[in-house]
């Protein structure tokens, strides 16, 4: 096996494990060299991913996608990038599909590029003054990029954003920070990887005057026995995943109605959106689930 996919499947089994960085099939890693890009699957998850989770396409075909013309319409032009991606695959036969952001991975000079949606990162990308704040963290380090669609048009978007950064420092960034996404770090090493990440969270925490620890706290026993008729309920949207969790961040959304409806009732972070919908189901008492039973029904 290649000694930088050997460092690959490494790191990203490492930051796939940490559900501060990586939730369910969120974020996605690559290793390039002169010829090929390989990168994470759709659909796979970082956490135990091996070599075959791997997609594998050629590097001169993704640096021909830019140059094509493609349509104005939204939804048709990212079905032709995604086509033009399939199109740049090593080997079709595999049934692996590239991440929508291949062309965003290739497009970094480094060797390799972890992307998460780091918990903490995400507290300030979606936050309502993730612009002002990142620059008094960062400064001028990190290039920071205001919410753009994904897909090709925030390809598009960071190409452009790249090129004013090295004619300014004649350097590429090795971080990149998207609102309302999440994280992007690049470099030729995976340790010097886990050194900037590390850095991007100390410098996060060191922004509060007091950083609160979180601390796991009992779910409560009626939560936990009214789980399978709410996943019941669910299942017949096709929605079978239903979870409790509690801790001493949390409890501070779910104290009162109020707290709730101010704090989490709407999306609270993209991965909120991708993988449970825009709403959490605040559920108080059995009474309450005979009530949902009713509006199934």
């Amino acid at each position: 096996m290649n000694t930088g996919v050997q460092q690959l499947i490494k790191i990203s089994q490492y930051y796939g494990q940490k559900k501060e960085y990586v939730i369910a099939g969120g974020g996605n890693t690559s290793y390039k060299d002169d010829k090929h890009l390989w990168i994470k699957a759709s659909g796979i998850n970082l956490g135990d991913i091996t070599e075959n989770g791997f997609c594998v396409l050629d590097r001169k075909k993704l640096a021909e996608i830019p140059n094509q013309q493609f349509s104005t319409d939204s939804d048709k032009r990212e079905e032709e990038v995604k086509n033009a991606l399939l199109n740049s695959r090593i080997d079709p036969d595999s049934g692996l599909r590239p991440s929508v952001e291949t062309s965003l991975h290739n497009l970094f000079e480094y060797s390799f590029v972890v992307h998460t949606h780091s918990t903490l990162v995400n507290g300030l990308m979606c936050s309502n003054w993730v612009a002002e704040k990142t620059l008094e963290i960062f400064g001028e380090e990190v290039l920071y990029i205001p919410y753009t669609d994904p897909g090709y048009i925030l390809f598009i978007a960071v190409e452009k954003e790249i090129k004013k950064y090295k004619e300014k420092f004649n350097a590429e960034p090795k971080v990149v920070l998207l609102q309302n996404h999440g994280i992007f770090v690049t470099a030729n090493s995976i340790e010097e990887i886990k050194t900037i990440y590390t850095d991007v969270k100390a410098r996060l925490i060191a922004a509060f005057d007091e950083f609160p620890e979180e601390k796991e706290l009992q779910v409560s026993e009626k939560i936990i026995k009214v789980l399978p008729a709410v996943r019941m309920l669910l299942s017949e949207e096709k929605l079978k995943v239903a979870t409790a969790f509690n801790s001493s961040w949390t409890a501070n959304f779910i104290s009162d109605k109020n707290s709730f409806e101010k704090g989490i009732e709407k999306p609270f972070n993209p991965d909120q959106m991708v993988y449970c919908m825009s709403e959490y189901l605040l559920l108080k008492t059995a009474i309450r689930l005979k009530q949902l039973s009713k509006k199934q029904n």
